[in-house]
C-alpha cells in the first residue's frame, strides 16, 4: 500500500521519490490514493494560507499560493490543458477520421499554440480571482475539498472511458481501473462531501452532482473529438473541474449568504 501511495505522489507531483520496480497494473491501482495527494495539497494550502494572512494581503497569498502549486505539481496538468484546446481549434476538414488523428497530433506536438497560450492564461487568471475571494472570504477550509475532489475527477474518466492511444499516460489508466479501486478511490470524496456540507456548506451536495455531470460531458465530448481520452484529457480535466468548482462555489456561497 506504501508502494502504491509513493506512486501516487510520484505521478501526480514533482518530488523525486524513489518506487520499487513496478509494471503498469500497479501504477493504476494507485490511483486509490490520488485523492489523498489532493488531500495533502489541500492541508499544505490551508496552512500556508494561514500563515500568510497576518503578512500579506489576499493579492500576494493567491500569487504565493498559485507558485507553490505549481512548483509541486510541475505543468504537468496545464500543459494538458494548453495541448487539448490547441487540438480542439484545429479546423476540421468534414473528415471525421482524419480530424481525429490530426487533433492527436496537435496534442504530441511540443510547440504551443495560440488556444493553449488563451487557455492557459484564463485557468491562471481564474484561479488567482477565485482564491483571492476565497481568501478574503475566509473560506479557505475549502481549498482541501477542492483538491481532493481535482484528484478524483480523472478517476471516473479512467473508470468508465476508453484509451485514445495504445501507449501513453492515458493508456496505463484509461480502461484499467477496476470496480473495487473506484469505489475506495471516492470514500475520502463522499466524506468530505459530508463533513463539509453538515459543517456550513449546505449547498455543496449540488455543486458535486453538477460536476459529476460535467465529467460526463467532457467524457463523451473527448470521446467524440479525439475517439477516447489521453494523459493530457486527465490533467485538462483536472485543471476544468478546479476552476469550475472555485467558481460555483463563490456563487453558491454569495447567494447562500444573502438570504
Amino acid at each position: 500500500m506504501l508502494n502504491r501511495f509513493l506512486m501516487a505522489l510520484s505521478f501526480l507531483t514533482v518530488l523525486p521519490l524513489k518506487v520499487k520496480k513496478i509494471n503498469e497494473k500497479e501504477i493504476a491501482s494507485s490511483v486509490i490514493f490520488f485523492p489523498f495527494v489532493g488531500f495533502l495539497e489541500g492541508v499544505f494550502s490551508f496552512l500556508l494560507i494561514k500563515k500568510l494572512n497576518y503578512i500579506f494581503s489576499s493579492s500576494v497569498i493567491s500569487v504565493i499560493l498559485l507558485l507553490f502549486l505549481f512548483s509541486l505539481r510541475g505543468i504537468f496538468h496545464i500543459d494538458g490543458l494548453s495541448d487539448t484546446f490547441d487540438a480542439l481549434f484545429y479546423k476540421e476538414t468534414g473528415d471525421k477520421e482524419k480530424d481525429i488523428q490530426r487533433r492527436l497530433e496537435i496534442m504530441s506536438d511540443s510547440t504551443i499554440g495560440v488556444a493553449g497560450v488563451v487557455a492557459s492564461t484564463f485557468d491562471i487568471l481564474c484561479r488567482f480571482v477565485f482564491f483571492r475571494e476565497l481568501i478574503d472570504g475566509n473560506q479557505f477550509m475549502i481549498f482541501i475539498f477542492t483538491f481532493v475532489f481535482s484528484r478524483w475527477s480523472v478517476i471516473p474518466l479512467m473508470y468508465y472511458g476508453k484509451p485514445a492511444k495504445t501507449k501513453g499516460l492515458g493508456a496505463m489508466f484509461v480502461g484499467k481501473i477496476s470496480k473495487e479501486q473506484f469505489i475506495l478511490s471516492t470514500a475520502l470524496p463522499v466524506f468530505l462531501v459530508i463533513y463539509f456540507t453538515v459543517k456550513s456548506f449546505i449547498f455543496l451536495p449540488l455543486i458535486v452532482l453538477l460536476l459529476c455531470l460535467i465529467l460526463f460531458i467532457l467524457k463523451n465530448f473527448f470521446e467524440d473529438k479525439f475517439s477516447g481520452i489521453t494523459g493530457d484529457h486527465l490533467g485538462a480535466t483536472v485543471e476544468i473541474t478546479e476552476v469550475i468548482f472555485l467558481f460555483c462555489f463563490l456563487l453558491c456561497a454569495r447567494i447562500w449568504l444573502s438570504y
